[in-house]
């Protein structure tokens, strides 16, 4: 089964539908890796650093922004 998909770069919205389509394998990457790793790491490192509620969720907003950046993910150019 093949599918092709046409985008018309002269239409914003078909250009901002082919950015989408181009990083969705980097943003199904991001979302594994925090939901699988991160979440691991994050139990050992809060628990024992002694995170309160504010430093936890910190912690995990930054892990989540490194992990964008890894990937090379901006938000804002994919959602306008």
């Amino acid at each position: 089964m093949k599918a092709t998909l046409n985008f018309d770069f002269d239409e914003p919205d078909d250009r901002m539908a082919h950015l989408r389509c181009f990083k969705s394998t980097d943003m199904a990457l991001v979302l594994w890796d925090f939901l699988y790793n991160t979440v691991k790491i994050a139990e050992r490192e809060i628990d024992e650093k002694k995170f309160d509620e504010y430093e936890t969720l910190d912690y995990l907003m930054q892990r989540f922004k490194d992990l964008l950046d890894e990937h090379d993910i901006n938000v804002n150019e994919l959602i306008k």
